[in-house]
């Protein structure tokens, strides 16, 4: 499948013109240091570890390149490591000499549109898909206050010899609808249909084989598993549409936000839904409180970014994200009170409680966070946050630890 992506978008950028030799190539980046501390974070069912702390460190690096003649460019992202891109860089004594990749990829004009291949710094909202990284082809059209953006993708390919033989591979389609409101408001829809044609999985692990060696001895020997078993299809739609009023000068903040994932994608037993609505209001220059409501169901989980200090959030201190531990459903509700002390420090705290509509004994019942933040804005090219976090789990029935979870960090954040 990615041959005919590559190729189709060579062509299409063929059309656009070549990028001449004179394009102007861009660098810039930011680095970053920060001390964790966490307690209780590794537990088991009776007892929970103590006090573990670490510090963790990178270095990013933004390369943008375009034709001036034809817009024709590219822009890459690359760390001075081997982890991950939402990953810790931890300090570990070990000497770690590779590169990253974070994004990689095309852009051309094309008529009205503009066209993106590659590895692509996707995002739509926190509470559905933010900061990924999928290998997509886009086509973004824009007229007034409309934009329409059809893409397609790989999410795998064939890593069976069955399954290479006829490319049966795991691909999207999706569209992307942006629209501003006749008074100012924001409202975007996402769908998208994962197309899974894979028939067989590769088999993985091992099987112990008992046996006699050459004197007679009994003996037991690990032998790899090959061959392939039958592929679940993840096939399935999802969908998500967000409603918001930023930019349109109300005297409220309003968010609201509705998510579906088809049961085959997430590879549970029903549908998920999932969604929330949040109310903020400006009480003065400084003070800016948000109240915020809502809930998961049957396995949705949002994504990684939705969220506070410990539940969601994605940070070092996150203990679980919103809708983890909660196969049947979560209730979940927040007040948020954001505090500007000065042109340079802004201070947020955060209360949250959530419900788990779990009944087994061992699961989670209900969970209350309280946790803050602190930036401090150092000078035009640094800063410094620090983010504090307490958890305290209620668990159904006994034999399990409740020990509370707590975390903090403080990070120096360089951009140049």
């Amino acid at each position: 499948m990615k041959k005919v992506l590559v190729a189709g978008t060579a062509l299409m950028l063929a059309g656009a013109a070549a990028v001449q030799a004179q394009a102007e190539v861009s660098v810039t980046g930011d680095a970053r240091v920060t001390y964790i501390g966490k307690q209780d974070y590794l537990r088991d069912k009776a007892s929970s570890n103590g006090y573990d702390d670490f510090f963790e460190s990178r270095v990013g690096l933004n390369i943008d390149g375009k034709a001036p003649a034809n817009g024709v460019g590219a822009k890459a992202r690359v760390y001075f490591d081997g982890y991950g891109f939402e990953d810790d860089a931890p300090w570990n004594g070990q000497e770690r000499t590779e590169l990253s990749v974070d994004y990689a990829y095309l852009t051309a004009p094309l008529g009205d549109w503009n066209i993106k291949a590659g590895r692509i710094n996707s995002d739509y909202s926190k509470f559905f898909s933010w900061n990924i990284r999928p290998t997509r082809l886009t086509a973004t059209y824009k007229q007034g206050d409309l934009s329409i953006t059809p893409f397609v993708g790989v999410r795998a390919e064939a890593t069976t010899e069955k399954d290479k033989w006829n490319d049966n591979d795991y691909t999207e389609y999706g569209l992307v609808l942006k629209s501003k409101l006749q008074n100012a408001w924001n409202l975007v829809g996402y769908v998208r249909y994962d197309d899974d044609k894979r028939e067989w999985d590769a088999l993985t692990g091992s099987t112990m084989v008992n046996g006699i060696d050459a004197k007679g001895k009994a003996l037991s020997f690990a032998v790899p598993n090959v061959g392939s078993k039958a592929h679940k299809d993840r096939s399935g739609v999802i969908g998500d549409v967000f409603l918001n009023n930023e930019g349109a000068n109300c005297d409220f903040g309003f968010h609201a936000e509705l998510a579906y994932k088809a049961a085959d994608v997430q590879g549970t037993e029903d549908d998920g839904l999932g969604g929330y609505v949040m109310l903020s209001k400006a009480m003065s220059s400084q003070f800016t409180p948000a109240v915020l409501a809502g809930m998961t169901k049957d396995g949705f989980v949002a994504d990684n970014d939705f969220g506070f200090v410990m539940v969601g959030g994605d940070t070092s201190t996150q203990v679980l994200k919103v809708g983890d531990l909660a196969p049947e459903g979560l209730w979940f509700g927040a007040f948020v009170a954001n505090y500007k002390t000065s042109e340079r420090m802004t201070l947020t705290g955060n209360f949250l409680y959530a419900d788990f509509d779990n009944s087994k004994a061992g699961t989670m019942d209900s969970a209350i966070e309280v946790s803050g933040v602190a930036d401090y804005v150092l000078n035009d090219s640094s800063s410094l946050t620090y983010k504090i976090g307490y958890l305290t789990p209620s668990v159904n029935g006994g034999g399990v630890a409740e020990d509370a979870y707590f975390a903090h960090y403080l990070r120096l954040n360089v951009k140049f």
